[in-house]
This record gives structure tokens, sequence and C-alpha cells, in this order.
């Protein structure tokens, strides 16, 4: 890949403020691809803005691509097919199960250079993706959140942890290097 790549990833029950806070950061980025998962709320919210703002996006599906899910995405998922890359591993005729949103995550870490966790439960699969992201020396981001917000459990965990607390697209922007 021959330009840089962010996941950005969260929950399926994203609030507003994952909408306004990649609407606010990705116009600082350098030129990259934006990854995430379609599944509604984060991804669906990475993927919108990607396109608004003319930016690449990929969606890795957990199901084979003559299968569109959730089915309220069916106009993004074309969307993307036609200005993006829609991937799956899975051949088609393949149903959506739960172990495959798990096994899918590991690509969605994989193609990018850096993890974005926007929004997540102190236990969700957006931290399986930064944990995969983890294991493949890609670099892990995390919003800031209020603290008693469910949603920002895990990324204020993974802050504490280590990862980089995004409040501009600049600190994103200084982490991310291509592969050596």
């Amino acid at each position: 890949m021959s330009q840089l790549s962010l996941a950005v990833v969260g929950a399926r029950q994203a609030s507003a403020y994952t909408r306004l806070s990649l609407e606010y950061l990705f116009p600082e980025l350098v030129p990259m691809t934006i990854a995430s998962g379609l599944a509604q709320g984060a991804d669906s919210m990475a993927h919108e803005t990607a396109l608004a703002q003319g930016r690449p996006t990929i969606a890795v599906v957990a199901h084979g691509l003559d299968t569109i899910y959730p089915t309220a995405n069916r106009m993004l998922f074309n969307r993307i097919s036609q200005q993006g890359l829609v991937l799956s591993e899975y051949p088609p005729g393949t149903p959506p199960a739960k172990f495959r949103f798990v096994a899918r995550n590991r690509i969605i870490a994989g193609l990018a250079h850096g993890v974005l966790v926007t929004e997540a439960k102190h236990k969700s699969g957006s931290l399986i993706t930064a944990n995969y992201g983890l294991q493949n020396n890609r670099e892990v981001f995390a919003l800031p959140g209020q603290i008693q917000s469910v949603l920002a459990q895990g990324p204020n965990a993974l802050i504490q942890a280590g990862a980089k607390l995004v409040m501009h697209g600049s600190d994103i922007n200084e982490e991310l290097h291509f592969y050596d």
C-alpha cells in the first residue's frame, strides 16, 4: 500500500461525539485510507465521513460479498463498492455470524498503520481490534471520553494503558509511519 491507512472502530451505538470527532479530525489528516467494518455506528460514520471528504475507504465485511449486513447499510455498501473497496475473506453464500466479526477485526487491524478507537464499552470488539493492532506493531489511538460514559470506558482504558490520546489530526499524523 503506497498510502498510509487508519482503521477506525467503535461502538455500534456510537453517539454524535464519534461523528463530530471524525468530521473534525479527518480534514487535518495527511492523505490516508480509512478502513473499518461497515457495522452500524462508528464504522458507518467512519466510512461516510471518509467518502464525504474524498478519502479512500475500505470496508471489511464478515460474510460473503453477495450479502449486505446490516441491511440498513445497503446504500453505503454500494457506494463503497463504487468509490472504495469492500473486502471479505469469505466466499459468496457465507452468512454473517458472531465469530466472523471477531475474525474480521484482525484484517481491519492488519490493513492499517494505526487503529483509532472512538467510543467503546470496556469489553467490545473495538478493543479486540486494538489488541490485534498491538500484536502486529500498529499504533493505537483513542478519543478521550467523559468518565461517566459507558462508551468512554474502552478508549479511556486504552489511554491509561498507553494508547495515544487524540485531540487533533496531528496526533495521528505524527505517529503513523510506512512499514519498514
